[in-house]
């Protein structure tokens, strides 16, 4: 399964994706991981959904939310996006999905994203998504260890 961060270190909550990799990096995980720091151009994803491994992917979400709330969005069962709702980056991230679809099947994937407070440059995570971090990182490790037993079950 490849853990795909979006966002910006230098502003704000846009970096909880990059900062979310870091912390991956320092933990013994159940299951090996491919970990992606996409940077703030969902453009890039184009390559990873167009592949058949697994994805999941971190970012801030404008969701409407209180700041730290984290919501899960699995693209594989009809979900509708809005044009604003997934990415804060210029390109928007319904716009790589939809392209990824022109080309042919979509990878798997998921989308865990983080209410941001704040997505000024030169500021440190809110202290309410700094919060959020544990459960993020069990959302992840709970993703991985059942997209590995669907990979193992020959059903």
């Amino acid at each position: 399964m490849k853990v795909i961060a979006l966002g910006n270190r230098l502003r704000g909550d846009d970096a909880i994706g990059p900062v979310i990799l870091d912390r991956l990096k320092e933990i013994d995980l159940p299951i090996p991981l491919c970990f992606i720091e996409a940077g703030s151009d969902a453009f890039t994803l184009l390559e990873h959904l167009s592949d058949s491994e697994p994805v999941l992917l971190i970012d801030s979400a404008q969701m409407g939310c209180q700041t730290g709330t984290i919501r899960v969005f699995d693209l594989n069962k009809n979900f509708v996006m809005s044009e604003n709702l997934i990415s804060l980056h210029g390109f928007s991230f319904a716009e790589v999905l939809s392209i990824a679809h022109s080309l042919g099947p979509v990878a798997p994937c998921k989308i865990i994203g983080v209410q941001p407070k704040s997505i000024e440059f030169g500021q440190p995570l809110s202290p309410e998504v700094e919060e959020a971090i544990p459960e993020i990182l069990n959302v992840i490790i709970e993703e991985a260890k059942a997209n590995a037993e669907k990979s193992f079950d020959y059903r």
